[in-house]
């Protein structure tokens, strides 16, 4: 019998986990629903900034720690820059400019992810990643990239999709 996949979903924003699960794979859980697709086990992992309930179907749940977040970030924070980022956020080249900045939500998920050694232990256990929304996207990318992880993928459909065409396991004619 083959191990079950590992798949971590990493999710980079302040969202609720399972809130994004309902709205991704309605009634079913990330487990359940990536198994199906894939026909095989699966052992789902959550890496989020929010504590998750993570339920049964979830065999780990990390929250990155709000004290290991990077000082850039804590000093970031302090500073008030919501009213320059409002009125930036208006106009496409200000969101590419701000896409490009310190305080761009990717960026502050993973410089804390990487601040985090459990995070990162997480990360590196996978087989799959599944960036859950757009903030995980870098931290999913820079792993991958670093080739620390074999693949990953961004958004809980699409992976439905993917799993069934590339891990479904047939089985052999008798």
């Amino acid at each position: 019998m083959d191990e079950p996949l590992n798949v971590v979903i990493v999710v980079g924003s302040r969202s609720v986990p399972e809130q994004l699960f309902r709205s991704a794979l309605g009634e079913a859980s990330p487990h359940s629903a990536l198994s199906r697709a894939s026909g095989r086990d699966v052992r789902v992992s959550l890496l989020s900034l929010l504590p998750a309930s993570g339920g049964p179907e979830i065999s780990a749940a990390h929250a990155v720690s709000p004290s290991r977040t990077p000082l850039l970030d804590r000093v970031l924070a302090a500073l008030p820059l919501t009213r320059i980022e409002a009125v930036l956020s208006k106009s496409p080249l200000g969101r590419l400019l701000l896409s490009l900045g310190p305080t761009d939500p990717s960026r502050v998920f993973w410089r804390a992810v990487q601040a985090d050694p459990a995070a990162m232990a997480i990360l590196a256990s996978a087989d799959v990643l599944l960036a859950a929304d757009l903030p995980a996207v870098r931290t999913a990318w820079q792993t991958l990239r670093a080739g620390k992880v074999a693949e990953a993928y961004f958004g809980l459909q699409a992976a439905e999709k993917v799993f069934a065409a590339r891990f479904r396991h047939t089985q052999p004619a008798a």
